[in-house]
């Protein structure tokens, strides 16, 4: 198992390194480079599952040994990596292959799969590493990645300012994750996850300690995974390509937050941490739905929701119930990487059109990837048998059964909410008629063996991956799972979402002419911006941005830097031209002069010796 471990930390950049260089020789190169290459990560992570027994995988390296300071490295991988690694590098391989079409005309492809794999590189030494060190690079490299793709059209302004905007939210809460690596080894003498959750259950650390430590990686993983409220970057994101869009909100970088939190499960339940992970992803869930429902752009509609499912997924652990988290974690992975893979079909076959209003009736040109998308959109909604209705009626259970009221109130708005705004993604892009002439002309037709095989393998899963779902669960958490229940909640669940499905189609199949009615209402309106904006938190932080940190904080520091410093420097000569001029007054060549100086100096040396002995 140790080749699959080796070949997992090193075939991701050698990979990068050769698609990149092979790819300038000849463009298809670098495709067929990280095809093979993602494959044979994948079979990695299948042989690691298949030959796993119940001991944990742990190698521990010394990464900077110097003195007495002694920083590891190590590798540890239990069931719960190994769930991630099949995810990370399942996805990633299926999403590679779908690029073969959809980034085929791009001239660039050789940067974009060495980007591909450097990134899903940077997910795997995450989801590895045994210590926080090796999984702070690993979060970096993922960091970096997602700058450098999210980017990748760098000649348009919106990508560049977009991957910009990403790389700076990231940053702000790696900050706080580096606080936590500081604080853990100074005074808790280790950085070893495994080993903190085992202090954590023996009661060895001090508790204020770890709650502030378990808060800074809390910190770091809101910006990672998008929560209130450093989201916004995740919106813009969408200025990536398409496929980049499903890698990051599928398979990778967005669920590295919700994993650093669950492998420090026992850390974060010893402090009490959960309570407000708990609260900040139910509000976060809350706001991405509500956001989603306004939304024009298909994938602008599908990253709001990623932030409302990556919030359920927190909420889950945040109640207690690791379980509930991954399996929903597992499931959202699985269901959004559909839909953004076949929204990237919509947008191909469009014409690169976005605009949901633009589209319509596409159904008949493209009726399997409107039935893969169908898949992916009921089991995102959580309707049975598809997998996401099993571990989304997990998650609002367990917070029903351990959650607080605010809990349990938005993150139920935000499961509900799922089936309106997906059902009205699917209906404006598949049903009634073209809105728009390159819609209703010559579409490209996806091929089957890159694009519809993807969509189809992705849409079996969320299937009947549900067939699985409690085995998943015991795989993960092993079998002292207790399953929350809460009487007739599922009914209830199931029945709201019936109605709010039924209204949804009757608006948006049927009552056109009412919705507009409905939204030319002032009142509506002003609730439409508030919503579409995604309740102005970005424009909130670019105001505190400019204003308080540019505006204030930064021109108080250029202040004291012109008024203080430097006339400290510049007021240098002039004191030292005074203490020239006063020893120069002594040098006057008179013996007499330097006879009394003598004197006096005699005379302070014994005063300051009978002071310190009458002191004695």
């Amino acid at each position: 198992m140790n080749n699959a471990v080796m070949t997992l930390l090193i075939a991701p950049y050698v990979g990068a390194v050769l698609a990149y260089i092979l790819g300038k020789a000849k463009r298809e190169l670098a495709f067929w480079v990280a095809e093979v290459v993602g494959f044979v990560l994948f079979l990695a992570s299948a042989v690691l599952f298949l030959k796993y027994s119940d001991t944990p995988i742990d190698i521990t390296y010394t990464w900077i040994h110097f003195g007495n300071l002694e920083l590891p490295f190590g590798i540890y991988i239990d069931h719960l990596s190994i769930v991630m690694l099949l995810v990370a590098t399942g996805l990633g391989f299926l999403d590679i292959h779908f690029a073969h079409d959809y980034m085929g005309e791009d001239p660039d492809q050789p940067r974009y799969y060495a980007k591909v794999l450097f990134f899903i590189g940077g997910m795997i030494l995450l989801v590895i590493t045994k210590d926080l060190i090796g999984a702070f690079v690993g979060w970096e490299f993922m960091g970096l990645a997602s700058y450098l793709l999210i980017s990748f059209w760098y000649f348009k302004k919106s990508a560049a300012d977009a991957g910009m905007q990403a790389f700076l939210y990231t940053r702000f809460g790696d900050i706080f994750i580096l606080a936590a690596i500081a604080l853990l080894f100074f005074y808790a003498g280790t950085v070893d996850l495994v080993k903190l959750n085992e202090m954590a259950n023996a009661g060895e650390l001090d508790k204020t300690l770890a709650l502030v430590a378990a808060l800074f990686i809390f910190m770091g993983a809101i910006g990672k995974s998008g929560q209130f409220p450093l989201y916004p970057w995740l919106m813009n994101a969408m200025e990536g390509p398409t496929t980049v869009s499903a890698l990051i909100h599928g398979a990778t970088m967005v669920n590295s937050g919700i994993y650093i939190v669950a492998r420090l499960f026992d850390f974060f339940s010893y402090t009490d941490a959960l309570y407000i992970v708990a609260n900040v992803a139910a509000l976060s869930a809350f706001i991405g739905a509500t956001s989603a429902l306004v939304q024009k752009e298909i994938k602008k509609i599908l990253a709001y929701s990623t932030m409302s499912h990556l919030s359920i997924a927190f909420v889950g652990l945040g109640v207690g119930s690791l379980a509930a988290g991954m399996l929903h974690l597992v499931n959202h992975a699985i269901f959004k990487a559909l839909l953004f893979l076949s929204a990237g079909a919509v947008i191909y076959i469009a014409h690169h059109q976005k605009d949901a209003w633009k589209l319509g009736g596409l159904i008949k040109t493209a009726p399997f990837v409107a039935l893969f998308m169908a898949m992916g959109s009921l089991s995102l909604a959580g309707v049975p048998p598809f997998s996401g209705y099993f571990s989304k009626e997990m998650v609002v259970a367990a917070a029903w059964e351990w959650g607080n009221g605010f809990t349990k109130t938005f993150v139920t708005i935000a499961a509900l909410l799922s089936i309106a705004y997906i059902t009205r993604l699917w209906i404006l892009i598949f049903l009634g008629e073209p809105r728009h002439e390159e819609v209703g002309g010559s579409v490209h037709k996806p091929s089957n063996i890159w694009m519809r095989l993807p969509l189809g393998i992705l849409a079996f899963l969320t299937l009947f991956i549900s067939i699985w779902q409690m085995d998943i669960v015991h795989y993960i958490v092993g079998e002292e799972f207790i399953e929350p229940h809460v009487a007739g909640l599922g009914a209830f669940m199931l029945t709201c979402m019936l109605i709010i499905f039924l209204i949804v189609v009757g608006l948006y199949v049927k009552g056109l002419n009412l919705l507009y009615k409905i939204a030319s209402h002032h009142f509506v309106q002003t609730i439409h911006q508030i919503l579409y904006n995604g309740y102005y938190v970005e424009a909130m932080i670019t105001w505190i941005s400019k204003n308080i940190i540019v505006g204030a904080v930064a021109k108080a520091a250029r202040w004291f830097d012109t008024y203080v410093i430097d006339y400290i420097v510049n007021k240098t000569l002039d004191f030292t031209y005074m203490v020239y001029k006063v020893f120069r007054a002594g040098h006057s060549g008179k013996i007499g002069t330097y006879m009394g100086q003598f004197v006096l100096g005699v005379a302070i040396i014994v005063i300051a010796i009978l002071i310190i002995v009458k002191g004695l």
